[in-house]
């Protein structure tokens, strides 16, 4: 690379050192080379620190947190040592496929007033392989299956994003300046993206959707997704945050959108599909949380 980066790979971490060297293995395999690549280690129990050294590129550094922040925290500082004027909040476990970098790019030159673009993704297990998962495929019915440019913005957007949250997190690529200092609540364990997607289609604010897969989303047990989903921690801040969606775009006078809010179809299919999961399996204790928090979700 010569000159100052065009996009900046941030990739905050905690633990996972084998997952890690693919993520970072991934960036560097991208058709194009002006990027960088900063690893910030939350003070996890695993230091990153030899891993990226070894590597021997001048691209990738190392950033240690003197104490743990917590997801949204380390989100924050990731977006905060970013060079580049656009940045892709990598997670350690998943990997990019090797256009990314171009379409991102390529898009916000063409959407420059964009807060966002995002890239359509593939899901895989621990070992790389494409794996089937049946909340992931509902998205994708969602989303739909057009081959143009998708602009998510206003009611409509919003309405689209609350039946069911097609957009994957870490394929977004965020235009720096236009986040504002710590944009993720750090009161948030799970649903940080959907509150920052949200409150940016509440205030009039524009997503980009390439329809190219150019991610790959890895599911394993060992995430923060898994634990919070195996719970029920997950579902209940998702009520609460479709609640809260649901009242500010009544103040708007958004009453579509408050209404697929309020009703938390999305949120119940998913408890609902657990529990039969957990039936099947004789989960006794999960089942009774998780029908707990269905009986809350109808209640909205």
């Amino acid at each position: 690379m010569t000159g100052p980066p065009s996009i900046t790979f941030a990739i905050p971490y905690y633990d996972g050192i084998d997952y890690l060297r693919r993520a970072i293995a991934s960036v560097q395999a991208q058709t194009r080379d002006d990027w960088e690549c900063v690893v910030v280690d939350d003070a996890g129990p695993e230091s990153a620190a030899a891993a990226v050294l070894s590597l021997g590129d001048p691209r990738v550094r190392y950033e240690r947190n003197a104490e743990n922040l917590g997801l949204g925290g380390n989100w924050n500082r990731a977006l905060d040592l970013a060079a580049a004027p656009l940045v892709t909040l990598l997670h350690a476990d998943d990997e990019l496929l090797p256009g990314y970098a171009d379409a991102v790019l390529r898009a916000h030159g063409e959407h420059p007033d964009a807060l966002a673009v995002y890239t359509r993704a593939t899901v895989i297990g621990p070992d790389g392989d494409p794996v089937f998962s049946f909340p992931d495929r509902v998205k994708r019915v969602i989303e739909g299956r057009s081959r143009r440019i998708s602009v998510v913005q206003g009611e409509p957007g919003l309405e689209r994003l609350l039946r069911g949250q097609f957009i994957f997190c870490p394929t977004l690529c965020y235009r720096r300046d236009a986040l504002g200092p710590d944009p993720f609540s750090t009161g948030w364990h799970m649903v940080l993206d959907l509150d920052l997607l949200a409150g940016a289609l509440l205030d009039g604010r524009r997503l980009v959707g390439v329809p190219d897969a150019l991610y790959a989303y890895r599911r394993h047990d060992a995430s923060q997704t898994a634990t919070l989903t195996a719970s029920t921690e997950r579902f209940d801040e998702e009520i609460t945050i479709y609640d809260e969606i649901a009242g500010r775009a009544e103040a708007l006078g958004w009453y579509r959108a408050a209404a697929v809010a309020r009703a938390k179809r999305i949120i119940r299919l998913h408890l609902a599909y657990r529990i039969l999961g957990d039936l099947l399996h004789g989960r006794r204790t999960a089942l009774r949380t998780k029908r707990a928090a269905l009986r809350r979700a109808r209640q909205g």
